[in-house]
């Protein structure tokens, strides 16, 4: 069944409801419907203008952030994902999907393309194999974020409001920008932002995730697209997921009468979109126990967000939508929500907006306010509720554009009042209109200028360091790449170069931390802390540059240092370049031979903290490890008693290794002198197997969350392999059929329609 059409819902006027009312409540009580909007001789005028508009936003977007496209190094999470991207597109070009490999640029190496939201940097490094990464990177940051305001339109004529509204929140979508710089604005993507690229992709299929499910609840149309959208957004960003499974509810409950009926249309999208994406899914929940929890976040505002009188604190002094300016986007949208709220009854595009934005404000608020409700979100530990400012900025855009309109209808009324005379001149020639149509664009130019200024001054402040950062590139840039090379050179390793809470985060190229420009060259590092869900990752944040013996547990051959800087342990200096400094670490590689004592128990959650002061003791110097009891699991039996000397001194000693942690595989050969541990530097993961001398053997988990092998006394050859998930074949063949149901079932079914409007038009 479908709703009452919604342009019955939108000619309220102010006397209809409140018949002794006064103009001071006149105020977003009236709205022009869409369908009087485009009818009548300026039908062509009004259509023009509102293109026109969305048409001018995307202009000044493409022309404002122009500089965005250079490709340059990043001093933020984007280099996080242009490494992920210039992986994927490697792999890709050897005829290898990223999603079943080893990533081993970070904290030792983690199955990041199934930990973390990659179809992103999969798409780009398909694209940027032929064109150039780099390129292709720095282009589609550009332009996902240019292009933007015509997302936003499309957005809004989904959920049924008019072309009106549709181009007033395209051209206010620019005009974002919150105290927080983690939604839907500049300072999350830009060169001096947050880096929040992947964030973008769902910036854009929300929305449509969004208006294609209201459209298939409202008309039984559009099945296709919605569970197309939904599948994006779950495959493009996990956190955003979240949000359209909560908006595909309320718009479930904003119509009470037709519950059942909704929930069975909610339940078919639902389902489609669950199978479509199964092999995202399936992989990341089978990997559960082992994804790290980021310990210096829990309890944070990072995690928990500010809580809901911040919130509000923010909202009332036009922080969340105007941060540094008049409130402009704050008071229009609350124009909107006194609309939407006084039009409750009558218009269910009101309550699912409002509605909607309630909600992301319950989310944004967090745990401070809201944890009796957010703690039961299924994986609630691990996310990120700062975030949701991105559905906070979206829904009130939204209103604000509804705000705008309703606010200029009530004016136009007043002087159609006040100055009959004044309304003709739309009426009047075509010169008339146009003359009329300029001076309008004009105030609202005038209106909008203040916040176009505070986006452009923002951008300009990007693209100047986006300037010294190039020339950095040529110069410095060049200095540390040939350090790197000669290290390559050297036999190869992995290199230290500081990390956020030391010395490296001043050590720079440009802008740009050393340990976060070394991650841009491909290089597997040390010390860009807390950026994957690894084993290793809360256990890197701890690493004492100062104990000989966390290097060797790193698996640390370099130090690049800034000139004239002493080396922290005995190190052997190689070469110097501008102001950068090559050294290494009389380490063997990442094959240790070592003794294991007692055992360390920890989670996800708990593994940093439980191994540091292992990482900070003279046991690791001497080559004796701990193993893990990790969750529930056994730990492996020790090779030492409690009560021996924790001495590895004697055990044997590593005769050559082999590794490709790309390909995941890593291969020794070693002689001991009795029972010992093979340690190899990578993070324990469960899916790592291992060999010797050919025979299947039992990995184990040493601390802080290395992976090791027992081997007893003699001649070996080790090697370490790395499978993915093993399942991924059954996971494409559900989804693919899932797709092909989909597309014949909603063929059979628009075909069946056009049959029966033909025959109801012959009869």
């Amino acid at each position: 069944m479908i709703l009452p059409p919604l342009k019955v819902q939108e000619n309220f006027t102010f006397k209809q409801l409140w018949p002794t009312g006064n103009l001071t409540f006149m105020l977003s009580l009236t709205l022009p419907p869409s369908t009087q909007e485009e009818k009548g001789a300026n039908r062509w005028f009004a259509l023009k203008a509102e293109y026109f508009a969305v048409l001018v936003s995307i202009l000044f977007n493409l022309w404002t952030l122009r500089t965005e496209r250079l490709s340059v190094w990043y001093p933020n999470d984007n280099g996080l994902h242009l490494q992920m991207t210039a992986f994927a597109g490697h792999l890709l070009s050897q005829y290898q999907f990223p999603l079943d490999h080893w990533y081993p640029w970070l904290s030792l190496g983690s199955p990041f393309f199934v930990d973390y939201q990659s179809v992103s940097a999969i798409i780009t490094g398909a694209i940027g194999h032929v064109f150039g990464t780099r390129t292709i990177f720095s282009w589609s940051l550009y332009l996902l974020l240019a292009l933007w305001p015509l997302c936003v339109y499309w957005f809004a004529r989904l959920m049924e409001w008019s072309r009106r509204i549709a181009a007033s929140a395209a051209i206010l979508a620019p005009l974002l920008f919150s105290v927080t710089s983690h939604g839907f604005e500049y300072k999350s993507y830009l060169w001096i932002g947050n880096g929040l690229w992947s964030q973008m992709w769902a910036m854009w299929t929300l929305p449509l995730a969004w208006g294609f499910c209201w459209k298939y609840l409202q008309t039984r149309r559009h099945f296709v697209p919605a569970v197309l959208f939904v599948s994006l957004t779950i495959i493009f960003h996990f956190l955003t997921a979240y949000m359209v499974v909560v908006g595909l509810g309320v718009w479930v409950l904003v119509t009470p009468s037709l519950l059942q009926e909704r929930v069975v249309r909610a339940g078919l999208v639902g389902v489609g979109s669950l199978l479509t994406t199964l092999w995202v899914t399936v992989p990341l929940l089978t990997q559960g126990q082992w994804l790290a929890v980021n310990q210096f976040q829990v309890g944070t505002t990072i995690n928990d967000s500010y809580g809901g009188p911040q919130a509000l604190k923010w909202l009332l002094h036009g922080e969340l939508y105007d941060s540094g300016r008049l409130p402009l986007l704050t008071v229009l949208s609350v124009v909107g929500i006194v609309y939407c709220v006084r039009n409750w009854k009558h218009d269910a595009r009101a309550r699912a907006l409002v509605s909607m934005w309630l909600v992301a404000m319950v989310f944004f608020s967090g745990r401070p306010t809201f944890s009796f409700i957010l703690n039961l979100l299924p994986g609630s530990e691990g996310i990120l509720f700062q975030r949701y400012i991105a559905e906070v900025e979206l829904t009130g855009l939204l209103l604000a554009a509804v705000g705008a309109i309703a606010l200029t209808a009530d004016l136009w009324l007043l002087i159609k009042q006040w100055q009959p005379s004044a309304s003709r001149l739309f009426e009047g020639t075509r010169s008339q209109r146009v003359a009329v149509g300029v001076a309008v664009a004009a105030l609202v130019v005038g209106i909008l200028s203040p916040g176009w200024r505070e986006a452009q001054a923002y951008a300009q402040r990007s693209a100047y360091w986006i300037g010294l950062q190039q020339k950095a590139d040529a110069s410095s840039g060049v200095a540390v790449a040939a350090l790197v090379h000669l290290a390559e050179q050297s036999g190869g390793g992995r290199i230290y170069a500081g990390m956020p809470s030391n010395w490296g985060r001043h050590f720079s190229v440009g802008d740009v931390p050393v340990y976060i420009y070394l991650e841009q060259l491909g290089v597997d590092a040390v010390g860009f802390t807390l950026r994957t869900s690894g084993t290793m990752t809360d256990p890197e944040a701890y690493f004492n540059q100062y104990n000989p013996g966390d290097y060797t547990a790193f698996g640390i051959h370099y130090l690049l240092m800034p000139i004239g800087m002493a080396s922290p342990v005995p190190a052997s200096h190689i070469a110097s370049l501008g102001n950068y400094s090559l050294w290494s670490v009389p380490t063997s590689g990442l094959f240790h031979v070592v003794q294991t004592q007692g055992y360390i128990e920890a989670t996800a959650s708990t593994l940093g903290r439980a191994t540091a002061q292992f990482l900070r003791s003279y046991s690791i110097e001497h080559g004796v490890y701990p193993v893990i009891a990790y969750g529930t699991r056994r730990p492996a039996t020790p090779t030492l008693a409690f009560t021996a000397p924790a001495f590895s001194t004697g055990s044997g000693r590593v005769l050559s290794e082999r590794d490709n942690l790309a390909e995941g595989t890593a291969q020794a050969t070693v002689l001991t002198k009795k029972k010992a541990v093979i340690l190899l530097s990578v993070s324990y993961e469960p899916t790592w197997s291992v060999t010797v001398d050919g025979q299947s053997a039992t990995t184990q988990m040493l601390a802080p969350a290395l992976l090791g092998v027992e081997v007893s006394p003699g001649l070996h050859t080790v090697r370490f392999t790395y499978h993915g998930y093993r399942h991924y074949g059954e996971l494409y063949l559900i989804a693919g059929v899932t797709i092909v149901f989909i597309g014949v079932t909603s063929w059979r079914a628009r075909r069946s329609r056009t049959l029966s409007d033909l025959r109801d038009r012959k009869g």
